[in-house]
């Protein structure tokens, strides 16, 4: 911890020598309000406040800017926040590590909001569809570091993410590498009866792309097919429909996405079987009622259904030893799963701002959770299946959890420039027990330019209802331990220095985690779900943005994390990466054109340690470079504009962690590509 603090003194140091250039004129301090009034928001408290004054440190994304740096999906988007590393795992879903945890989850341990509504898949907390949602379509995204228990409840563990369409009558047509093809539109629309209608809709699809794998742990014995292809095609639609009337909100989520099977989670298939498909339905209604001045209460009734056929992988491939029983495959052996589940959530919750200098938020909520569906099937059928039947449950049918919260939050005015919050969220699970989850922190505004904040934060998450409930024959072998629940703690110190041309924010961070769970594979023995022992990150992270002048502009941050376990050989927590840095610069010569360049930093990181098979135990560091060029009014058409980017200039080759750990050499990614886009906006 102090060579964390040492470098980050030095930092603090440093920065003042570089904050003088800023606007003194009038215009610069009009522009720097209207940006101050843009940067509500609701996510960390509740209430609505500016981002800088909120508890913990919270980063807001535009979906403007990240088009104009040539941002292509919200994962690409999580990758440019202070501590984020999101990359595909073997089956091409996304992993995501907030400060070094997060790589060896099945699931993850973020809580994902779509306007508000809550998205995670109450089976295991997975929101795939999310991440792979276009920029086009998000106006903004608002990111919470750390645990979000205290006011989110489940999954909101390492951090809270809230994703927000955009309003606007527009559409869009992107074409790139890998015959991508994509259509969006909107459409809004604000009646003079208080009924405001805005409607988003986007499809695209792309193409394998060739790229091909690493060997897997069937190589040395000439089993399965590795290296061979790389199946990432992908086919995706939404559709968000949100209707407003006065103080009534009717929000309708709908998405489909079908994609390949990427690397398989075992060996690699010879060929491009039945794909990934995962379809979301999501409705969210909402009235609010003032009772009084001080007094406001709402009510907000939710269902969620979504399903998932996953892409055929390849469990067994043909072989073995034919002498011994039970170890030989006469031929190779596919799987596929598929599973669903819905849930249903009704909430009501108060603001009050009777008492002086505090404002209250209440809230009880209750979610009902079940599996509908559930199967696995292996082929070819004229085989003889492990044990049982062909068809099996992954997780069991009709396995069920209820939740019941209650949630009460006071944020307290102690002083003109103090803010103390005061937090408490207790939740209640029929099948696991009951917990509570405790929040403090406070904001001082010592100048009108310095805030200071210090939070501490506790969460807790069960295992998910997949985890609690396995079928009875998940994976051949398989072996179950009673698993115990997560449980965070967490301490915040930040610094915020605003100014009318920069900001800049930096953050120390100590967190203890207990009980983590993760699946765990070591060759030649069955996997196993099972908790971690005690893990401990702490590290810093530092965001800078500043105006240069009127035609410049550049953003930057930097994160340091040491991930500590202790049940690892050299304690470093698997998947962690030590230094994450992002700097953009954008040059706006003329009203009509802007240049940008992304560079992106990712260091070393942690892979798996085991005495057998010879593997990669420490990943290395790579750096990437995009660049975008964005045009306005082309052809003398005012609301005409496009953008043209490439992203990984230098054509770098990497690879990362393998989830499960069957890559002995890691997950191959990397290549150029390139995108056109054209937009008309209506008025």
């Amino acid at each position: 911890m102090a060579n964390i603090l040492s470098r980050f003194g030095l930092l603090l140091m440093l920065y003042p020598a570089f904050c003088t250039a800023e606007f003194e004129t009038e215009q610069g301090e009009l522009l720097a309000l209207l940006t101050l009034l843009e940067e509500e928001t609701e996510l960390a408290t509740q209430s609505k406040m500016n981002a800088d004054y909120v508890p913990g440190m919270l980063t807001l994304l535009h979906g403007s800017e990240l088009e104009a740096f040539g941002v292509n999906t919200v994962a690409e988007a999580l990758n440019k926040v202070a501590g984020f590393y999101v990359t595909p795992g073997n089956d091409g879903d996304y992993r995501t590590v907030v400060r070094g945890i997060g790589a060896s989850l099945v699931g993850n341990n973020l809580k994902f909001l779509v306007d508000g509504v809550p998205v995670n898949r109450p089976i295991d907390a997975s929101t795939d569809w999310v991440l792979r949602l276009p920029i086009t379509q998000v106006e903004r995204i608002e990111v919470i570091r750390g645990p979000g228990a205290a006011l989110y409840g489940e999954f909101a563990f390492s951090g809270v993410i809230n994703i927000i369409p955009k309003k606007a009558t527009k559409a869009i047509l992107t074409k790139g590498d890998n015959n991508l093809t994509q259509t969006d539109g909107m459409v809004h629309h604000a009646f003079d009866s208080g009924t405001e209608i805005s409607l988003n809709l986007s499809h695209w699809h792309h193409s394998n792309s060739s790229e091909s794998t690493n060997i897997d742990n069937f190589y040395n014995s000439n089993r399965g097919h590795s290296p061979g292809e790389i199946y990432d095609h992908e086919n995706g639609s939404i559709v968000f429909l949100k209707a407003q009337h006065n103080d009534l909100i009717a929000k309708l989520q709908y998405a489909e996405v079908e994609r390949g099977g990427w690397y398989g989670r075992n060996a690699v298939l010879e060929n491009d079987r039945d794909p990934r498909i995962e379809t979301v339905f999501n409705l969210d209604i909402e009235k609010t009622w003032a009772l009084s001045k001080q007094l406001e209460m709402g009510l907000n009734l939710g269902f969620l259904q979504t399903d998932i056929e996953y892409a055929t992988y390849l469990p067994i491939p043909k072989g073995g030893n034919p002498s011994r029983p039970g170890q030989y495959v006469p031929a190779d052996r596919y799987r596929q799963d598929l599973n669903a589940d819905r849930s249903s959530r009704v909430k009501t919750f108060i603001h009050w701002n009777g008492a002086n200098h505090h404002r209250f938020y209440g809230e009880l909520s209750y979610v009902e959770s079940e599996v509908t569906d559930s199967s696995i099937i292996f082929s070819p059928e004229d085989l003889p299946p492990y044990e049982g039947t062909p068809d099996r449950e992954l997780v069991l049918d009709d396995s069920e959890r209820a939740l019941t919260s209650v949630t009460l939050q006071d944020q307290w005015q102690a002083l003109q420039e103090l803010e103390i919050t005061l937090g408490l969220r207790y939740d209640k699970y029929d099948d696991w027990g009951d917990t509570t989850s405790p929040r403090l922190a406070a904001v001082w505004r010592a100048l009108d330019k310095h805030i200071f904040k210090i939070q501490y934060a506790e969460a807790f998450r069960p295992p998910s209802i997949a985890d609690q409930n396995p079928g009875p024959n998940t994976l051949p072998g398989v072996v179950y331990n009673t698993l115990e629940a997560e449980t965070l703690d967490s301490t915040e110190l930040s610094y915020l220095h605003h100014g009318i041309s920069y900001t800049f924010r930096s953050t120390l961070f100590y967190t203890e985690i207990e009980n983590l769970i993760e699946f765990y594979l070591r060759p030649g023995f069955p996997p196993v779900w099972r908790n971690r022992e005690d893990i401990v990150t702490h590290g810093a992270e530092i965001e800078w943005e500043q105006n240069i002048n009127r035609d410049w502009f550049w953003n930057a941050n930097v994160s340091y994390t040491d991930a500590e376990d202790k049940r690892d050989r050299d304690d470093i927590l698997v998947g962690s990466v030590e230094w994450l840095a992002n700097v953009g610069v954008s040059w706006k010569p003329s009203p009509r054109f802007q240049h940008t360049l992304a560079l992106r930093y990712i260091g070393k990181q942690e892979g798996w340690e085991m005495i057998r098979p010879i593997r990669v135990e420490t990943f290395d560091s790579y750096t990437l470079l995009d660049y975008t060029l964005n045009l306005n009014r082309i052809a003398g058409i005012e609301n005409l504009s496009a953008i043209a980017s490439i992203t990984n200039l230098t054509d770098r080759e990497y690879s990362v962690l393998p989830n499960p750990a069957q890559y002995p050499y890691g997950l191959p990614q990397g290549g150029r590509s390139g995108k056109i886009q054209i937009a008309y906006t209506f008025h």
